[in-house]
């Protein structure tokens, strides 16, 4: 179904260059950001289809930082195992800018979130903390996890294969790239 997705030539050449390790990345840590603007965030609550709209960028930006660790497409590859784990590091150091101003605010950054009604007596600021401390302890925790995983496979194939497997795949991709093209 992707590849009929892709099929037209501008949407793949776009899909292409939307995949890249360095522009997904600055794409979904842009919309990071982006999204946590507090004029964004009151906008958001604000407007139904804004919020909804804000949601569908987070998530197409999220597939797109995904796509160079987790590409199901031999003709777009990801990237080599040593590649992925500095990719995904990379992407650990941009979220620590807003969940920073989360978790150390002396006040609620989102003056809007003030006026909702309190649940279980938690209040705005503790809220705020307690998301910032999510944001990072959680979201950190599943990108190292992930680069652990990434890491012990890799190992395993070089053991197990006695050789580097990651090259070798590189060398199959290529030669299915070019047999498809024909």
């Amino acid at each position: 179904m992707l590849r009929k997705i892709l099929h037209p030539r501008p949407v793949a050449a776009a899909a292409r260059v939307l995949t890249r390790p360095i522009v997904a990345l600055a794409i979904f840590n842009g919309m990071l950001l982006f999204s946590h603007w507090p004029a964004i965030v009151t906008l958001s609550v604000q407007s139904e289809l804004f919020h909804f709209g804000l949601h569908v960028a987070l998530v197409g930006s999220a597939l797109l930082m995904w796509w160079p660790v987790m590409s199901p497409l031999p003709e777009m590859p990801s990237l080599p195992a040593p590649g992925q784990m500095v990719y995904l590091f990379a992407q650990s150091i941009v979220p620590t800018i807003p969940a920073s101003f989360l978790t150390f605010g002396s006040k609620p950054l989102y003056p809007i979130y003030e006026t909702f009604p309190r649940i279980w007596g938690i209040s705005a600021l503790a809220d705020q903390q307690i998301a910032g401390l999510i944001m990072k302890l959680v979201g950190g925790a599943i990108l190292w996890t992930v680069i652990a995983v990434i890491f012990f496979r890799w190992h395993a194939r070089e053991e197990r294969d006695g050789m580097d497997a990651t090259q070798w795949r590189d060398v199959e991709r290529e030669v299915r790239a070019g047999l498809s093209s024909r």
